[in-house]
């Protein structure tokens, strides 16, 4: 049976103590106008700086003055410009029901933030002959230039040779908004006519280009192309050493693993001449500055062009990398109503913390990841994450070879246009999984909560899922998935520890993928959730021990659900991953054998198959198709331990839903449902995404559900993709 849905309800230990007590925590108080030189305990004597309060806590736990109350930080609103992270250590921390605790001041926008303001004045017109060549003719009287180190700018010299993420070059925003940094073709992109150097890590890759704009390059010695040359699931940006107009070719300066060139389709020789679909742009190049808002910077020069937007007068150039908000080592801690952004770094890097909490907050135009947590019994509340280049949040803690849980929860955030500069592999809500599509950034991660988080638009996954013992409930997904294959609203990867995880009670709609435990990954029980659009569903690709039950699917065909045993052919069975894997956990001995009995006998039967799997007690709504497409070898779809299937209701017409047309898929109380499928249970679709609460008094409606084709993948073979 399953635990009943988790509600949340957070009330303030130091509110509780002060209630009881008639106490009240000390007040420190921090303004732009304040002064370091003050002693902070009124508004009218505040401090300026962050540092400056910390600091005074620090002082009061040194001569053992630290309030029983804790301390409460209140922070003015305003600018709060950041040329190093506000960091936070063990000597920071609070202590239980006497937390520290640093909020906005009611009302206040308390902005802290890692750029440097430039004025637009302080551009010229662009004069040099030479340069004025390399513009585009339209763009040589609009763009206008400046030099980095006569506005106090600093950069990297150069992109790296290869980079899957913005190559370290700080952004540009005006009015809030994201600058686009030049790239042709400006929207959608261009594809490789064919392959004639596959290449490897050691060997550069060539091939003949479709379009004739490469030969506008050739005078440029700083040329890079991003795109998804081998697979639709990795896009690195790589150097090029020369362009040929003669031949047409483009010939890179450094390779990348695998090579280039469809990765399904190979000559005699090993060989891959490309499908004619592999999309690639070029970025950063002063010759394709050719629209209002687009920049460039060139290395040779350390000039910064841009075409300026309408109506701007200033700019905001990134400088920070650190993260805007560093804690290490700390605990009860609260960060309440802050507004963190405009960096080239993180938001807030929390590792091996102890009931810290982001409340409240937002966190916005960073180029990495918003929230960054390692710990224990820490929370990321109804905060507003957005136009990040990274992630949402990457979340890890707990001990998985003792399952000793984390208990960290991450509850009804915002989250939505993430994965701007690295696309592949940022997600909503990262658990785990470490954000890399090999095992390198995996880390222990058990007993998460995931619930009431509204995650949508972004190029992939929604929530990337390792570790063991989480639930993921009533969050609402739509609009992800659509610049990547191999993509999910949940997607994990192969790891047979992936254990007692439960999915129930989330909304999936006019999005790329459903569920997709990916490559032999294990242990999902997926209940009670709605998919609605015509990309969603589930796909179990050969991992055993998969539940699917209770739950609504809404398509205009099938399939549904469908499964593989990929894992025979590939060899999981004597993957050293896999097994180094499950060898690590020591399954036959507590507490893995008292938690999952039996699964170390499991995991040693033929554990390469999709083994166990259960699609029962399913509505299913399509007019035409069928429900599963079974993609099971012939040698293995007669062995009736891989796919069970049963009481599932298979209809094509609306079975009583509460008001499909506005997305609204509850069931009303007579459908007819509940007598077609033995012991179907309704949906709470009213309870699924943002809740008011203490931190967030106002939630705005969904997105409508469309029920349309979303926009289509980067490679066209993929438009109806919903598994792997």
């Amino acid at each position: 049976m399953l635990p009943r849905p988790r509600r949340f309800f957070w009330i303030s230990p130091l509110a509780l103590l002060a209630a009881a007590l008639g106490a009240a925590p000390l007040q420190l108080y921090v303004a732009p106008e304040g002064a370091d030189a003050a002693d902070g305990r009124a508004p009218a004597a505040a401090f300026s700086s962050l540092e400056r309060a910390r600091d005074e806590i620090r002082a009061l736990k040194a001569r053992g003055a630290y309030p029983a109350e804790g301390v409460v930080v209140e922070i003015a609103g305003g600018f709060y410009p950041r040329d190093r992270s506000f960091l936070l250590e063990e000597a920071d921390s609070g202590a239980p029901g006497a937390p520290v605790i640093y909020r906005a001041r009611h009302g206040d926008s308390v902005r802290l933030m890692g750029g440097k303001t430039v004025a637009l004045s302080d551009f010229r017109p662009v004069t040099n002959p030479a340069w004025r060549k390399r513009l585009a003719p339209e763009a040589a009287d609009r763009v206008v230039a400046l030099p980095l180190a006569s506005a106090g700018l600093s950069s990297i010299k150069e992109f790296p040779a290869v980079f899957d993420d913005q190559g370290g070059l700080f952004e540009v925003f005006a009015n809030g908004s994201r600058l686009p940094l030049s790239r042709w073709p400006n929207e959608g992109f261009s594809v490789m006519k064919r392959v004639l150097v596959t290449g490897a890590t050691r060997v550069p890759g060539v091939f003949e280009y479709a379009d004739d704009r490469p030969a506008r390059w050739t005078e440029n010695s700083h040329v890079w192309l991003k795109g998804q040359w081998r697979v639709g699931w990795e896009d690195p940006a790589i150097r090029v050493a020369k362009i040929d107009p003669a031949a047409r070719t483009v010939a890179f300066a450094a390779g990348i693993q695998n090579g280039i060139g469809y990765k399904y389709i190979s000559n005699p020789d090993g060989s891959r001449p490309g499908n004619g679909k592999e999309p690639w742009y070029a970025l950063n190049l002063v010759e394709e500055i050719d629209r209002p808002g687009e920049w460039a910077l060139d290395f040779a020069s350390g000039v910064l062009f841009l075409w300026p937007p309408d109506g701007v007068r200033e700019l905001t150039v990134t400088q920070l990398s650190e993260p805007l908000v560093s804690a290490k080592d700390v605990a009860h801690v609260d960060l309440v109503g802050l507004d963190l952004g405009y960096s080239l770094g993180h938001g807030l890097v929390a590792e091996n913390v102890d009931s810290l909490r982001l409340l409240g907050s937002r966190v916005h135009h960073v180029a990495g990841t918003a929230v960054v947590l390692n710990g224990r019994r820490s929370v990321v509340q109804s905060n507003d994450l957005h136009d990040l280049g990274g992630g949402g949040v990457l979340v890890s803690g707990g001990d998985s070879r003792a399952l000793t849980s984390s208990e960290n929860k991450i509850l009804n955030n915002h989250i939505h246009r993430y994965g701007i500069l690295r696309a592949q592999y940022s997600a909503g809500v990262d658990v785990g999984f470490g954000g890399a599509s090999n095992h390198r950034g995996r880390r222990d991660a058990v007993g998460v909560l995931v619930a009431h988080n509204r995650i949508h638009d972004a190029p992939r996954d929604a929530i990337l899922v390792n570790g063991q013992l989480h639930v993921f409930e009533f969050n609402e997904i739509s609009a992800c998935g659509f610049g990547s294959a191999d993509t999910g609203s949940f997607y994990s990867w192969l790891d047979w520890t992936i254990q007692g995880v439960v999915i129930r009670y989330n909304y999936m709609y006019d999005t790329v993928g459903g569920v997709n435990p990916d490559d032999g990954a294990t242990g999902f029980h997926v209940y009670g959730n709605i998919f609605a659009g015509p990309r969603t569903g589930v796909w179990i690709a050969s991992g055993p021990d998969h539940v699917i039950e209770n739950n609504i699917f809404v398509k205009d065909e099938g399939p549904v659900f469908g499964l593989d045993d990929r894992g025979a052919g590939r060899g999981y069975a004597t993957n050293k991953h896999l097994l180094g894997r499950r060898d690590a956990m020591k399954m036959d001995t507590p507490p893995w054998s008292e938690k999952f009995p039996g699964l170390a006998a499991r995991l040693a039967d033929r554990p390469e198959l999709p083994l166990r799997t259960r699609f029962e007690r399913n509505l299913v709504v399509i007019p035409k198709g069928e429900p599963i497409q079974n993609k099971v070898s012939r040698a293995n779809r007669e062995n009736p331990e891989i796919l069970i299937v049963a009481d599932n209701w298979v209809t094509p017409a609306d079975p009583g839903f509460v008001n499909a047309a506005a997305g609204d898929f509850g069931l009303r109380p007579d459908s007819e449902s509940f007598k077609r499928i033995p012991g179907f249970r309704p949906i709470p679709f009213e309870k699924i995404g943002l809740q008011v609460d203490e931190y967030r008094p106002v939630v705005t409606p969904r997105p409508a559900f469309k029920g349309t084709p979303p926009p289509p993948a980067a490679q066209p073979d993929q438009d109806r993709n919903f598994g792997t």
